[in-house]
């Protein structure tokens, strides 16, 4: 699909701009044509109804019409070769679809009293006379012709007297008619079912219009063969949406359990304004909600937020959700089966397309021979610019220039950040193009937009050289901002006026989003700058993104000498919810910041405190170990011991000397009357006790005795430290 643009002069509308009406998916005619001649199985004809059911379910477009033609032949008095199933019929409202899901249930195989031969030129005949019915939509004009493709019309009188000659006959009759259908613009679109002719199959779909979409080969009619219901589905799908220039996403499917919920989910691009999501269910009593990305169930009728949604088929074994609008992103389809409902394969499907509107904007709309002129062109949606270079990769941009006194001259465009582009990757592609000097009236400049899944979108524009008398030039400034729905961005216009005081007027195009607070300029002559300030958004109702539209700056005749696009964020502003979320967690990380260094200062102090890797020496007065003494472990800052003769006991009671750490490399001692022991022990100088006993200390902590020398241990063995070399469990230890 492609869009086609160019610029011509717009009258002055200063204030707000809404969206463009054009920007809505293009709405179809189709016709279903229904085999239900006596070749095809009831199994077959069943399948053909399923499939008419789902065009009719699956419409993108509220103005689209839908009709069902059943046909066999005729063969005897009574009997006709097509039946009106479902008479032409808009598919507006969710009534509307419904009943035109019920009417394709009249489809059924033919008897042989109702002429239950296959007659496709009467039913291609009954197919263009509905086509040609007057249309004031301009709608794209499909006919899908659900059929096993075996022409049968020996029968039938109304082909000729002659039996032998009836299905020739018949034959240039549908040959005809396929002329007639392309030049109307009208294809065809075959599904085979049963033991389907492909080769005639592929004959109807060559016979009529070939290029719906431009050079899109998707969408060039092709005939398809059925031979599951699965198939059916699939199959028809493809069909509608290639047909009408959309795209459809890859089929989820699951089993549903009797009693159970499962969920499907498929994925709606962000270039998608109108999508259907599809669900085959099988059985009406199955229960379907719709989650948007958010994970929020949506309405089934209604609006939400900008989007628009109609549901239609919840009675039925296929049901639909067509979505105006609709969020971008993953969503949830979630079917619930009720007790008494066997298990069964679901599945679901999106159908989408973009009704999108390319804008394209010079640098200087004023352009004179010789100058550089820089092309800008970018994707929108109804409200918002299309950013996502994902989204953007399938698409082609392009654009040129002509005009007066010279030819075709292309632009090519890129969004690679390399001058003129501003910025690489953010939706906007630019392209330089120098006026040539040859250049004398009007400079027309088209822009071109293709690509899957979008439709066209056409805006001449034409720009005319100024004169020697054109004396006023213009430059717009606006800033890259980010603001809350609401809020308020700056601008300024830079005007150089060799003439007389003038008036200037500021314009928006395609911003329905956007409004302008300040229309009309006053420029006196010179060099002068004025400002002015824009509302983007309505609070609690426009979304997060980029906004859409153009600032053009217009002088007395209309005539634009300034332009640029808006670059424009929206950010809604956080919920309470959310703030007070994030300020319980900030309190949380606090207080478990506090709580990990109070832990950490008293494991500290606690492993400060800990005597476990002292080890206690006892000396006779003549200088000789008499007894050793291990610090106990896990109990505690303080231990205490006896004396008893020249030998140490630990005692549980507090009883005797107390033992515990000082500051340093330090141990204190106490007697057993409590009084701190001068100095204090240390490892390297002896304690004197009570009977010229002497009291001295190995601490492992330090690595031996401290202030001697590294190699000998003041006290004890000749290596104490191997008594706690291999350091002890400590409290606390468990929790690193």
């Amino acid at each position: 699909m492609m869009f086609v643009l160019t610029l011509l002069p717009i009258a002055i509308m200063p204030g707000s701009a809404v969206a463009d009406p054009d920007s809505e998916v293009r709405p179809v005619r189709a016709v279903v044509l229904v085999d239900e001649s006596g070749s095809l199985t009831d199994k077959d004809v069943l399948r053909e109804r399923d499939a008419a059911r789902t065009i009719a379910l699956s419409e993108l477009s509220p103005l689209s019409q839908v009709a069902v033609v059943g046909f066999g032949s005729s063969n005897g008095p009574g009997q006709a070769p097509v039946t009106l199933v479902c008479p032409l019929a808009e598919v507006a409202t969710a009534q509307d679809r419904e009943s035109l899901g019920r009417c394709v249930d009249k489809l059924h195989r033919r008897t042989e009293q109702e002429g239950n031969d296959t007659d496709h030129a009467a039913a291609l005949d009954q197919a263009m006379a509905i086509m040609n019915e007057p249309d004031d939509r301009e709608r794209a004009k499909i006919v899908f012709l659900l059929t096993d493709g075996r022409l049968d019309v020996a029968e039938s009188v109304r082909h000729g007297p002659d039996p032998q000659a009836r299905n020739s006959n018949a034959q240039r009759e549908i040959e005809a008619t396929l002329k007639e259908a392309q030049t109307a613009r009208v294809q065809v679109w075959p599904l085979g079912f049963g033991q389907a002719d492909k080769a005639a199959l592929d004959a109807f779909a060559a016979g009529g219009w070939r290029q719906p979409c431009g050079e899109q080969e998707s969408a060039r009619p092709k005939a398809r063969v059925a031979r599951t219901s699965a198939d059916v589905e699939r199959s028809l799908l493809e069909a509608f949406a290639y047909a009408r220039c959309a795209e459809i996403s890859h089929a989820d499917t699951g089993s549903l359990e009797e009693g159970g919920t499962t969920d499907l989910h498929v994925n709606i691009p962000i270039v998608a304004t109108d999508g259907s999501i599809v669900v085959v269910k099988r059985d009406k009593r199955v229960q379907v909600a719709y989650l948007d990305p958010n994970g929020e169930p949506v309405p089934k009728q209604g609006e939400r937020h900008e989007s628009v949604f109609q549901a239609a088929g919840e009675s039925g074994p296929v049901e639909s959700l067509r979505i105006r609008n609709p969020l971008p992103g993953r969503w949830t389809v979630r079917l619930t089966s009720p007790a008494g409902v066997r298990r069964q394969e679901v599945s679901t499907t999106v159908m989408w397309q973009g009704a999108l509107r390319a804008s394209i904007g010079l640098s200087n709309p004023s352009p004179r021979p010789g100058e550089r002129v820089t092309v800008r062109l970018r994707l929108q949606t109804r409200s918002a610019v299309i950013t996502d270079p994902a989204a953007l990769k399938p698409l082609r941009f392009s654009a040129q220039m002509s005009g007066d006194g010279f030819g075709m001259i292309p632009v090519e465009l890129s969004d690679g950040g390399t001058k003129p582009d501003r910025a690489a990757q953010d939706g906007e592609y630019s392209g330089d193009v120098i006026v040539p000097t040859t250049a004398t009236g009007r400079l027309s400049f088209l822009g071109r937009v293709s690509g899957p899944g979008v439709t066209s979108d056409e805006r001449p524009y034409h720009v005319v050289i100024p004169g020697p008398a054109d004396t006023l030039r213009a430059k717009l400034v606006l800033r890259e901002a980010t603001v809350e729905p609401g809020g308020e961005v700056s601008g300024a216009v830079q005007v150089t006026n060799d003439g007389a005081p003038t008036r200037l007027t500021l314009r928006l195009l395609d911003a329905p989003e956007a409004t302008i607070g300040r229309a009309g300029l006053t420029v006196p002559a010179g060099e002068s700058e004025h400002t002015f300030t824009l509302r983007a958004g309505r609070p609690g109702v426009s979304a997060d993104g980029p906004i859409g539209g153009m600032v053009q700056v217009l002088d007395p005749t209309g005539r634009p000498v300034a332009e640029d696009f808006l670059r424009v964020t929206l950010r809604r502003p956080m919920p309470l919810w959310q703030w007070l979320l994030i300020a319980a967690a900030v309190v949380l990380v606090l207080a478990a910041a506090i709580g990990a260094l109070l832990w950490g200062k008293r494991r500290a102090a606690r492993r400060a405190a800990d005597p476990s890797d002292l080890t206690l020496h006892l000396y006779g007065p003549d200088g000789v170990r008499r007894s050793q003494l291990r610090a106990p472990v896990d109990e505690g800052p303080e231990f205490t011991f006896v004396i008893s003769g020249d030998h140490m006991t630990r005692t549980h009671d507090g009883r005797g000397y107390a033992v515990r750490r000082g500051g340093g490399q330090s141990v204190v001692v106490t007697d057993p009357a409590g009084r701190p022991l001068e100095p204090a022990l240390r490892p390297g100088r002896r304690l004197e006790l009570p009977g010229g006993l002497l009291l001295g200390v190995d601490d492992a902590r330090g690595g031996g005795a401290a202030g001697g020398a590294p190699e000998r241990p003041a006290y004890g063995m000749t290596q104490p430290t191997e008594t706690t070399s291999r350091r002890r469990p400590m409290p606390g230890d468990d929790l690193l």
